[in-house]
C-alpha cells in the first residue's frame, strides 16, 4: 500500500540545500515547475521545514502531557492532494486543516500528547500515530496509501528527513535540481544527513535522466536500488 515515493531537492553544487543562497544563481519557479511533472497528490516535510511554513514559533503546551498511546488514524476528510508533516512528539500548532491548497496530515509517535490529538481533531487536521518513541516511516507510509489513497509522495524536507526515509528503504527515486552554484560553508543542511549506512557504504543509484534547465541548472533523476 505504499505510496511511490520521490525525494525531490534544489541544492548547490557542493549539496547544500540554503535556497535562500541559491535564490540567486537559479530560477525562482524552476523548483516548482519540476515537481509539477511528477504529478503526485501529496508532499512532507519535517517539523523543522513545517515550522516555517507555519511561522508560529510557540509550541503546543499540554495541559495533561499524557502520551497518545497505541496507533491510531484519524481522517479529517479525504482530498485530492496533501500536505504531510512528521511531527514526532507533537510540537506545532496548527489552526485548521488547509496547507497551500491541500489537506493537511501529521504523522506523530506515541510519545505526543493525547490532547494534541484532540487539537488536531478540533482543527480539521488529520493524523496518524505510529511507532513508540519515534514516527514508524514505513508502517505510517502505509496507512498513508491505505487511509488516504496517497499514490506518489514528494519528500520535500531537510537532510535528516530524507536521511532517515533513505535509511528505512522508502524512497523509490532521488530527484535532485543541481544549482550551478558552490555553497562551501560549515554546518548548512545537506540533501541527505544524519544517516548510518551499513559498513559505510554509500546507497547506490541508477541514473534514470539528466535534464539541462534554465540558467545552467541540472535536473537528474535516480532509481534508488
Amino acid at each position: 500500500m505504499k505510496p511511490y515515493i520521490i525525494c525531490h531537492m534544489l541544492s548547490s553544487v557542493d549539496g547544500r540545500t540554503d535556497g535562500d543562497a541559491l535564490a540567486g544563481v537559479t530560477n525562482e519557479d524552476e523548483y516548482e515547475a519540476t515537481s509539477a511533472q511528477f504529478e503526485s497528490n501529496a508532499w512532507l516535510c519535517g517539523r523543522t521545514t513545517m515550522q516555517e511554513i507555519l511561522g508560529n514559533d510557540e509550541p503546543f503546551a499540554s495541559a495533561s502531557n499524557i502520551p497518545a498511546g497505541s496507533e491510531s488514524v484519524h481522517v479529517a476528510r479525504l482530498a485530492e492532494s496533501y500536505a504531510v508533516c512528521v511531527d514526532t512528539h507533537g510540537k506545532l500548532r496548527w489552526t485548521n486543516g488547509n496547507l497551500r491548497g491541500d489537506h493537511l496530515i501529521c504523522l506523530l509517535s506515541e510519545q505526543a500528547p493525547s490532547d494534541y490529538l484532540g487539537m488536531l481533531k478540533e482543527n480539521g487536521v488529520s493524523y496518524i500515530v505510529a511507532g513508540a518513541s519515534s514516527v514508524n516511516l514505513i508502517r505510517a507510509m502505509d496507512l498513508l496509501g491505505e487511509r488516504f489513497g496517497i499514490r506518489t509522495l514528494l519528500i520535500e524536507g531537510g537532510g535528516h528527513i530524507n536521511g532517515a526515509f533513505l535509511q528505512a528503504g522508502l524512497i523509490d527515486e532521488v530527484s535532485l535540481l543541481i544549482a550551478p552554484g558552490i555553497d562551501g560553508r560549515h554546518d548548512v543542511a545537506a540533501t541527505f544527513d544524519g544517516m548510518n549506512p551499513p559498513n559505510n557504504v554509500a546507497v547506490a543509484l541508477r541514473l534514470k535522466s539528466v535534464e539541462q534547465r534554465a540558467n545552467d541548472t541540472l535536473w537528474i533523476r535516480y532509481d534508488v536500488l
